[in-house]
């Protein structure tokens, strides 16, 4: 762990009188891809002047993934620290959100990994020097999260989505493929995704809650934090993030050329619009299935868990910084602020 004893902050006063973000830690990912690609030096410096725009920087962390999760438990527990800023890809900061949600702190995104979901869903900008620059009119804003819960009662929050069937399947085999940077993880994206849906697999599901449906065969179950954003030329993601509801969103086992013409719609950024996907909107879903575990994605880390499902929307339960929203046009709601 590298730590930027010599920055020579004083402890500042409350949030208020240290800008929007307050006292702000910094927490990267040591072995982000773009952390490993900058001179740490000068990404300190960049950083520091980011955030002397929002709040007062308090320290500046550099964690090993092994202690990530540690570290910022501990940032958590802290009442001299406001907002934790943390850097990396999704997986980073789905377990920063696991951590902070609930707690009262603020938590900011730096985007450094390939697909940056949820970053996006907060309309942040992807790219060091863009996000550093939005970083100056970041405001403090309540979002949603989801909460899955399995049969043995363990519970994890997660900030995107969760998926079971294709998806999983594909992470499992394109994390087993050598790739030695972001365009060569797309690539290998391709190249499994083709492979894998030459071996696709049904489940057999059954749903109860604010969806009802008796047991049916699927090629890919999906719950998402809010509606994925209709457009071509973007990954999925989230809208808007404080609308308290999830979407489900199910691929029927229909035939493999069913399947393949749902995900290039998909692909174009078709997903409510698209006529082979079931979507519909749920505040709580449970999904059943007869077998006793199943391989399932929370925010692209894949687990092993022992079904039903019992997932549900926790309304603005994690407090983050982001950029403003759009004004509101004439005869909209205006957006609000913590």
């Amino acid at each position: 762990m590298t730590s930027l004893d010599e920055a020579g902050v004083d402890e500042a006063p409350g949030r208020a009188s240290g800008g929007p973000a307050g006292r702000v830690v910094v927490v990267i990912n040591a072995k982000a891809g773009a952390a490993r690609a900058s001179d740490r030096a000068d990404l300190v410096a960049r950083i520091r002047d980011a955030v002397a725009a929002v709040g007062t920087l308090v320290d500046i962390q550099f964690v090993e993934p092994k202690a990530w999760t540690r570290t910022l438990t501990g940032f958590a527990e802290r009442p001299d620290v406001d907002t934790v800023i943390v850097g990396g890809g999704d997986g980073s900061v789905s377990s920063a959100g696991q951590v902070f949600v609930g707690t009262g702190k603020a938590m900011g995104v730096i985007p450094l990994g390939t697909f940056n979901l949820f970053a996006r869903s907060l309309a942040i900008p992807i790219g060091l020097d863009e996000t550093l620059a939005a970083l100056a009119g970041c405001v403090v804003r309540p979002v949603d999260v989801g909460v899955l819960v399995d049969e043995t009662d363990r519970r994890w929050v997660f900030l995107h989505h969760v998926s079971l069937g294709f998806h999983p399947q594909f992470i499992e085999v394109r994390e087993a493929m050598p790739y030695g940077s972001r365009i060569g993880k797309m690539l290998a994206s391709l190249r499994v995704w083709l492979r894998t849906v030459r071996s696709l697999k049904q489940m057999s599901l059954a749903f109860s809650g604010d969806f009802e449906k008796p047991r049916a065969r699927y090629y890919q179950a999906a719950v998402t934090v809010g509606s994925f954003r209709e457009g071509f030329g973007d990954f999925p993601h989230a809208e808007d993030l404080t609308q308290g509801d999830l979407d489900l969103v199910l691929l029927p086992a229909r035939g493999r050329m069913d399947f393949v013409m749902a995900a290039l719609m998909a692909a174009l950024g078709r997903w409510r619009s698209n006529s082979r996907l079931d979507v519909t909107a749920v505040r709580r879903v449970t999904i059943a299935s007869r077998r006793p575990n199943l391989r399932i994605s929370i925010d692209g880390e894949l687990r092993r868990l022992p079904p039903p499902f019992r997932l549900s929307v926790d309304p603005k339960a994690l407090i983050v910084l982001m950029p403003p929203k759009p004004e509101a046009r004439e005869g909209e709601p205006a957006a609000t602020a913590i």
